[in-house]
């Protein structure tokens, strides 16, 4: 029996407080965005730092091995990214660092260093995101990549009290759905699909409301077809701090072998 049932002779205002049990729903606001593209601007245009840096949490899931750590993060808008692997006692475990163009990635002890373009498989050697840096920072600022389709309709997700778009053609190879903050105008998270299978979604937690420039304070990707679950959480960082351009420029540890890697095509999903 439904717990909004009449027969339970609760007052009416009580039973129409508990319709959330059959998934309470919002109406569409009347003050919003009238087109998918012009969604996406409000969005695109919302302030971001020009910098982080600090410590964060990266917990992932990856080929059936959960891997925690304490991680170093710095990051320059628009492509500079470096992720530093620490101990338990803070201690330098491994490094991921790329100024845009090039990488270099190394574990602290081993005999290779690797180096290479900044592509999305170079960059996914230490952290299993398959981004280009671009994408990747700002991804991690809470703009995740967006299909490139011009096919872009906008609806309203009463469930999720949010503005859905969809992009890419009912019947197209690849489809992508994209959820925005009504108001602040922030992604709240994204779900990619191929042939009708979800191969990646981004998801945003942790967001200061309003118009507040920070980003938000946990990112959760997931690659199904993969395998891969990964949540990165900021914690102490500072914004908008300068940083050197050679901070993320870094060489290999003298005495290492340093090896070239090619860009491989990129597995998305």
């Amino acid at each position: 029996m439904s717990r909004c049932s009449p027969r339970m002779q609760w007052p009416l205002l009580l039973c129409m407080g508990l319709l959330a049990c059959a998934g309470a729903q919002t109406g569409r606001p009347a003050d919003g965005p009238k087109t998918a593209d012009e969604l996406l601007r409000l969005a695109s245009a919302r302030a971001v730092p020009r910098t982080l840096q600090g410590m964060s949490r990266l917990d992932s899931y990856v080929d059936g091995q959960t891997r925690k750590a304490d991680v170093l993060l710095r990051l320059e808008a628009p492509d500079r990214i470096q992720f530093q692997i620490l101990s338990p006692t803070l201690d330098l475990l491994a490094v991921l660092s790329t100024d845009g163009k090039r990488f270099v990635s190394y574990e602290r002890g081993a005999k290779r260093c690797y180096q290479g373009e900044a592509c999305a498989r170079n960059l996914s050697r230490l952290v299993p995101i398959e981004l280009p840096p671009k994408e990747l920072v700002a991804a991690i600022m809470g703009r995740p990549p967006l299909l490139p389709s011009s096919q872009r309709s906008l609806h309203w997700d009463g469930q999720k009290n949010a503005w859905r778009v969809h992009i890419g053609g009912d019947h197209g190879k690849e489809q992508q759905a994209i959820w925005v903050e009504h108001g602040s105008y922030a992604f709240i998270g994204s779900v990619v699909l191929r042939h009708g299978k979800r191969v990646a979604s981004i998801a945003y937690g942790g967001r200061p409301q309003g118009a507040d420039a920070r980003p938000p304070k946990r990112v959760r990707l997931q690659l199904p077809l993969r395998k891969v679950d990964m949540s990165l959480e900021l914690r102490e960082v500072s914004l908008d701090e300068d940083i050197d351009a050679q901070d993320f420029a870094i060489p290999c540890p003298a005495g290492t072998l340093v090896v070239t890697l090619p860009c491989e095509a990129t597995r998305s999903g």
